[in-house]
């Protein structure tokens, strides 16, 4: 019998520094924001584009530091595809008010089940933010769920005990995310037990997976151990920076992490044209082939 094959899917993340200010606890002028949502509607919209020339694949898009919900419809209506929409945003809070790094999916499939989460804390460490989750229909019975991710920084991490700490913060989410999706669990409580299908994993993990520094790191390696295949492995060293750094090298930050999914080939990088200090990562996946009834 001749196998079924999905029709392939853009996933793309991309974090936005603070978008659309660009600064924490800060709003520049509307004009401004609005020109840069703008801008960075056409500048995700062209790498978009340049993976899927034909207009035809659906997309799967993770962001992290945006502002809210207003910001995430007007920065969806800006990438100008009129199917796509968005499927949730968090809402972290910051003291007294929401947060300004909020994490949000954007999908042009059907969204059968939305929803955010705070990361638990354990043992008085305390991650911080959670994870946008949506469920896709991605074929007739077959849902995909997708979570948007961003991971505790090293940012002011000046000694070796508060980059531990940071270690344990991004350590604690991951070990939650692969537990939440081990196989044995599901989320489907009318069929309880049932293995999972697949899942996208995508966002900033502010963790380096082959740089010295971040050697410690036990993230990307229980991911893996849990059957994740992460994209960016696919292009050559010295081809993953997606965090570029003048001073320090370009540093690989930006992951799309894939389940029962394949990548057609490898994920692209594309510039960020000064309007976050991130670049957007591409890549098309397809699901493998299955076979059909009968066979």
């Amino acid at each position: 019998m001749l196998k079924a094959l999905l029709a392939a899917v853009v996933v793309g993340t991309w974090n936005g520094n603070w978008f659309p200010s660009g600064r924490a606890e800060h709003r520049a002028h509307p004009d401004v924001e609005a020109a840069t949502i703008k801008a960075v509607g056409a500048m995700l919209r062209g790498g978009i584009d340049a993976m899927d020339p034909a207009g035809t694949n659906d997309l799967v898009l993770c962001f992290n530091e945006i502002r809210g919900p207003r910001v995430a419809r007007e920065l969806c209506s800006a990438i100008g595809r009129t199917n796509l929409s968005v499927a949730v945003v968090t809402g972290y809070r910051r003291r007294d008010r929401f947060d300004q790094q909020q994490d949000v999916i954007m999908t042009t499939l059907p969204v059968a089940e939305a929803s955010w989460s705070l990361w638990k804390s354990s043992k008085g460490v305390r991650p911080p933010r959670g994870y946008a989750m949506a469920k896709v229909v991605v074929a007739p019975a077959v849902t995909s769920t997708v979570y948007a991710v961003h991971l505790k920084s090293n940012y002011g991490a000046t000694t070796d005990e508060l980059r531990a700490a940071n270690r344990e913060k991004r350590r604690l989410p991951i070990e939650q995310l692969v537990a939440m999706e081990s196989p044995g669990k599901s989320r489907n409580k009318a069929a309880p037990g049932a293995a999972t299908g697949p899942v996208i994993v995508a966002g900033d993990f502010n963790a380096d997976r082959w740089r010295r520094e971040f050697s410690e790191e036990t993230i990307f390696p229980r991911l893996e151990e849990a059957g994740f295949e992460n994209v960016l492995a696919l292009l050559p060293e010295g081809s993953r920076g997606t965090h570029p750094n003048k001073r320090w090298g370009d540093s690989a930050l930006d992951y799309i992490y894939v389940r029962g999914l394949e990548a057609k080939g490898p994920p692209s990088i594309f510039p960020a044209e000064g309007l976050s200090d991130h670049r957007p990562v591409f890549v098309v996946v397809d699901k493998p082939a299955e076979p059909s009834a009968g066979d």
